[in-house]
């Protein structure tokens, strides 16, 4: 069995180090404190945050995943969900139906995984004014066993229309929970930055911020070799070293370079160099379809300057060395370039420095000479 784990939540011995940041997220959470949990996609900030709550022994986990959400209605109707799964598994669920009654829940078996589903009603839209009521049912989740709410991906709330309106609802709310810690994530910093450092905002200072960074390299490494290890398989220092660099450090993508390392390697073997190929070559085979509607939706000029970012790194994209490897004169041309691509979410900035939100994309255009 593979023994590295990406794309999903990990817990347990599958659960990497941090055991820092886990205490201070226990001792938080132990107080009923509010956080921020910020950091880049892929570097295991839900996996951080659901492993702390599991670790303070005691309180359930109300999940809700707020990727993507383009209105009130899909806001409040993700709450709701999590609420109605979560009383499921207590066994509790007469109560939170007769609460949800207006909107005539609906609960069926799915054919493929056979996993429980529920849906409401589509014709009711649920608006701004329906945004207490979802939190007081969130409240009522709280009885002999505590409650820890985690809000993931937090930052696409600035999605709604309403955005504002929205956060000053729910801050009314949650302000007065205060026996609820509530950890709000985000993977893009700016966004969660605008929402609870921003002094016009409805969620200012109303939480502790923690960023979350990358697993120092040798405990991650010593992890990693273990498993190796495990499989009957061999790996040279200078193999991980490279591993982490293709990844650019991020523990996801690492662990997904490592799982396809795994898959075209058997028993016996040492992980060489020509593995290393192979294993890109499989990943991109898997994502090459993601990788060539990336390159459809940029014009030329685009593509010129993403090009030269994927030789030369992200750095001083506005000198003259940098315009002059890309072929322009003007940096406005270069400027409006990434702000495409940091829209497309193909690159993102930090401190000053343009990246590649999935490095195998870098690593792919590479291998397209």
């Amino acid at each position: 069995m593979n023994p590295f784990k990406y794309g999903t939540v990990v817990s347990g011995r599958d659960f990497c180090g941090r055991k820092v940041l886990l205490k201070q997220l226990k001792d938080y959470i132990g107080s009923s404190q509010n956080i921020v949990l910020s950091g880049e996609r892929r570097i295991g900030k839900t996996s951080t945050a659901c492993e702390a709550v599991q670790k303070t022994k005691g309180p359930r986990l109300l999940y809700i995943d707020l990727l993507g959400i383009k209105s009130i209605d899909t806001l409040c109707r993700r709450i709701l969900r999590s609420c109605v799964m979560l009383e499921q598994k207590s066994g509790m669920l007469e109560r939170i139906i007769k609460t949800m009654s207006n909107l005539r829940p609906s609960f069926s078996l799915d054919p493929i995984t056979a996993m429980p589903t529920v849906t409401f009603d589509a014709s009711i839209e649920l608006k701004a004014g329906s945004i207490p009521e979802v939190l007081t049912i969130i409240e009522s989740l709280h009885g002999k066993k505590r409650l820890v709410v985690i809000l993931d991906e937090f930052q696409d709330i600035l999605n709604l229309k309403e955005a504002q309106e929205a956060m000053a609802l729910l801050r009314s709310k949650i302000q007065f929970q205060t026996y609820i810690p509530y950890i709000f994530v985000g993977s893009i910093r700016h966004k969660m930055d605008e929402i609870f450092t921003h002094h016009e905002s409805p969620f200012f200072k109303s939480a502790i911020p923690i960023a979350i960074d990358p697993i120092p390299y040798e405990e991650f490494a010593r992890f990693l070799l273990d498993r190796f290890v495990g499989g009957k398989r061999s790996v040279s220092d200078e193999i991980l070293a490279n591993i982490f660099q293709i990844a650019d450090d991020i523990p996801g993508d690492i662990q997904q370079l490592c799982e396809s390392l795994w898959n075209i390697s058997t028993e016996g073997e040492r992980i060489g160099k020509e593995h290393i190929i192979n294993g890109l070559e499989l990943i991109f085979s898997r994502e090459q379809k993601s990788y060539e509607n990336y390159v459809s939706l940029l014009t030329h000029n685009q593509q010129k300057v993403l090009r030269a970012i994927t030789l030369k790194g992200g750095k001083n994209i506005y000198s003259v060395s940098f315009l002059k490897s890309a072929g322009f004169n003007n940096p406005s041309s270069v400027r409006k370039a990434v702000n495409r691509m940091t829209s497309l979410n193909i690159l993102f900035e930090k401190a000053g420095e343009y990246k590649f939100i999935n490095p195998f994309f870098r690593a792919w255009l590479l291998s397209r000479g």
